[in-house]
């Protein structure tokens, strides 16, 4: 017993390190969370017994629920996308740089000088570990539920209203009440893919053109992480993981 304690910070780590690695340098994702499929209640019910612990095709959907397992976002390039806003903004109002040069320098700043939106801070991506979501209802629940994936997009200021219009183009799927603070901090693309045991939530500054063959990579790779023995083996009452249900 002492032997596979030991072990589990290793196993959380390899967790984070393939979070932190869809965040690269290289990629345009500034953050990722995985979305646990844990019991509404624990330990589950006595009739998920006979497919196994993990079978959710029985029963009531509202039995499960997804909660924050962990999550990666990439600050430096938040730091980074805010310096440059600052460093355009005072360039424009340089009487020495040509209009060209001035138009390259605020285009070159990414969505946050264009959207006239901060970078996003610890606190907005820390407020969606939070956030608990129905199996099976809403968004988040159907494309778990479905084993699907969804791309979503933060509408351009030009359609009007001096605002946001609504993300879900005609979805009536609820509205994730983080989501809105993240497409007004400059986050223009949120992807959710249904993955082993749960949901990858992809956030980026860049609009990313919905890409099957990324998705099927992202359920292979969380297949993988999924046959680690240990992973995904961890299962705790939700009060002791701080979540309160709705």
């Amino acid at each position: 017993m002492e032997s596979r304690q030991a072990g589990l910070p290793t196993l959380n780590h390899l967790l984070q390190h393939t979070l932190r690695s869809l965040c690269s340098t290289d990629s345009q994702w500034l953050y990722a969370v995985f979305w646990r499929i844990r019991p509404r209640n624990y330990p589950p019910p006595q009739w998920e017994k006979e497919g196994g612990a993990a079978d959710r095709s029985k029963g009531n959907k509202r039995n499960w629920i997804l909660v924050w397992e962990d999550g990666f976002c990439n600050f430096s390039v938040c730091l980074g996308v805010r310096a440059a806003t600052n460093q355009a903004a005072t360039s424009s109002e340089s009487p020495f740089l040509g209009q060209q040069q001035r138009s390259i320098g605020v285009t070159s700043c990414c969505c946050a000088v264009e959207q006239e939106s901060e970078a996003m801070n610890p606190e907005l991506f820390f407020k969606m570990s939070h956030e608990v979501y129905n199996y099976g209802e809403g968004l988040m629940g159907k494309v778990a539920a479905d084993n699907s994936h969804k791309w979503v997009y933060r509408e351009p200021l030009e359609h009007g209203n001096n605002g946001l219009s609504s993300p879900w183009h005609g979805s009536i799927d609820p509205h994730p009440r983080t989501w809105e603070a993240q497409f007004k901090a400059g986050i223009q693309t949120v992807a959710v893919v249904a993955v082993q045991e749960g949901l990858l939530q992809l956030g980026s500054t860049f609009k990313i053109a919905e890409d099957l063959n990324f998705v099927i990579l992202m359920q292979r790779k969380f297949n993988y992480l999924q046959s680690i023995p240990g992973v995904f083996l961890v299962s705790r009452p939700l009060h002791n993981l701080g979540f309160k249900t709705k």
